[in-house]
This record gives structure tokens, C-alpha cells and sequence, in this order.
């Protein structure tokens, strides 16, 4: 007796493009913004250190005023003080506009850029910490005692060289949506990534970034399906209300690794992205 074989048939899948719309309980993060998260830079005053936020001082030193070299320029009326913590030593210097100290010997440092401070003056101390961080030699002089300490750090001297460029990028904004008023990035009341946004929305081209994602879709979705993501962002700069929407599309369908029970799972896929915006 021949057995006949058993014939399994498989249901085909058409694939489909599907548009969904990021809500409060998905998350979504383009390589836009994580520029600006990674160099923790979220508004102004801008304060960073690298050690524990939650470590103070046990005492501060104050050793005088002085004229610093730094070796890329020299500045007059140096406030240097000495910042005592339980296991580490920082000697801060400090102007009216920033502060910055250090540990050359553990590569710690903290600083500090105020609100307030005009565009031109803001250029000027953005260059000093891009100089600083790139390499400083530091030199000052307390009766007739020499000091010296050295000091670079390459991820803080990129993140300076962005902000001059950043610096450059809110100046046309302004000059585009003539705001003059409010000329001054200091005083501007919105995250650096939502001024990114505004900038970038006034232009009419499409660029290439990628997203990390979880999104949870109400309809079915399949391994092939190609997919469009909107998210929509209310801005409200400087008292005039925007509302702009990101238009992402994925440049290549979802793949099986992506998908599981109409949960979508995204990391660092390549996507173009168009910007629109609303001015109300």
C-alpha cells in the first residue's frame, strides 16, 4: 500500500505598507535627538561634570585672582579656587559668564556656562572650552609659586566644536522666522533638540538618519511590511505656538527579527525622514 504524502499548505502573506502614529506609550528616539542626549545637552544654563551628581564639596579654598595662560589664549581676572571632595581635589577657575574645574590626575572636571550672554560672547566661550578640552596647558603664578596642569578630553572638544556649529545653525533661525527679539540662544526657553527641529523643518529635503523603537501597532503587521511613522511635537518658541510633524519612513520592509505579536522593535534602523511645519 502507497502512502500518499500529506500536501501542507502555507497561507501567503501579502505585504503592506502601514502608517502608524507614535502615542505617550511607545518609545521612539532618532539619531537627532540621542546627538543631543548623549552630550547631555538638553537647555541652558548648560552644567556638566563627569563624576557623581550627587557629590559636594566638603569645602572650597579660595586662592585668589589671577591672569591664566592657558597656552591658546591668557585671561585676566582669573577667580581659581580649590574644590574639596572626600577623595578628590578639583581647582576651578572662574569668569563672570563660566566656570570650569578639573582633576589632572583622575581626568575629572565639571563646568558650568550661565544664561543670559549674548551671541558673540557665547561664540567666544564656546571656543575657549573647544580649545581647553582639545589640550591646555595651564599655567599661573600665586606670589612666587608656579602652577602648571594639563588637561584634553576628545569627546568634550567635539561637543564644543557642535555647539559653535549649533550656535551658527539657531542665528539663521532666527534670521529665517525674523525673531530678532529673541537673537540670543541663552535665552531661548526650549530643549537644543527642539530648536534642531524648528531649524531643520523649514527645509523641504528628506534626510537619512535611523531610529531605535518600540511601538505597539492596533492592526496586524508582518515581516516584509513596509512602514511610515509620524510624531507630532507642539513647540512653543519664544511665545509664538509651532507645531511640527517628523515623517519617517523605513528605507528597507521589516524584518522577522522585528516583529513579534504586532509589537514593532527597532534598533538603529535606517529610515528618511521629512519634517513639516505649522506655524499657528
Amino acid at each position: 500500500m502507497i502512502e500518499k504524502e500529506e500536501v501542507v499548505e502555507f497561507e501567503s502573506v501579502e505585504n503592506k505598507h502601514l502608517e502608524l502614529e507614535i502615542d505617550s506609550d511607545d518609545f521612539f528616539e532618532t539619531s537627532s535627538e540621542i546627538k543631543f542626549t548623549s552630550m547631555s545637552l538638553s537647555e541652558f544654563p548648560i552644567k556638566y561634570r563627569n563624576f557623581s551628581k550627587d557629590l559636594e564639596p566638603l569645602k572650597a579654598n579660595f586662592l585668589g585672582m589671577f591672569d591664566v595662560d592657558f597656552g591658546f589664549t591668557k585671561l585676566e581676572g582669573v577667580l581659581v579656587k580649590i574644590l574639596d571632595f572626600l577623595d578628590f581635589k578639583l581647582i576651578e577657575f572662574r569668569k563672570k559668564d563660566f566656570r570650569i574645574a578639573i582633576d589632572e590626575r583622575d581626568n575629572l572636571f565639571e563646568y558650568e556656562i550661565h544664561k543670559d550672554i549674548k551671541n558673540k560672547r557665547l561664540e567666544e566661550i564656546f571656543h575657549f572650552f573647544a580649545n581647553f578640552f582639545k589640550a591646555t596647558t595651564i599655567k599661573f603664578k600665586i606670589a612666587n609659586d608656579k602652577y602648571e596642569y594639563y588637561f584634553h578630553n576628545n569627546i568634550e572638544y567635539y561637543k564644543f566644536i557642535t555647539l559653535g556649529q549649533f550656535l551658527n545653525q539657531y542665528t539663521n533661525l532666527i534670521s529665517n522666522l525674523k525673531l530678532y527679539r529673541y537673537k540670543n540662544l541663552t535665552s531661548a526657553k526650549n530643549t537644543f533638540f527642539e530648536l534642531d527641529l524648528l531649524d531643520k523643518s523649514s527645509s523641504e529635503e528628506e534626510a537619512n538618519i535611523w531610529i531605535n523603537a518600540e511601538i505597539k501597532s492596533d492592526v496586524d503587521v508582518n515581516a516584509g511590511d513596509s512602514l511610515t511613522i509620524r510624531r507630532f511635537h507642539k513647540i512653543n518658541f519664544n511665545k509664538f505656538p509651532y507645531d511640527i510633524e517628523e515623517i519617517i519612513t523605513l528605507v528597507h520592509p521589516l524584518t522577522k527579527e522585528e516583529v513579534k505579536d504586532n509589537i514593532i522593535k527597532l534598533t538603529r534602523k535606517s529610515v528618511k525622514i521629512k519634517l513639516r511645519r505649522v506655524h499657528k
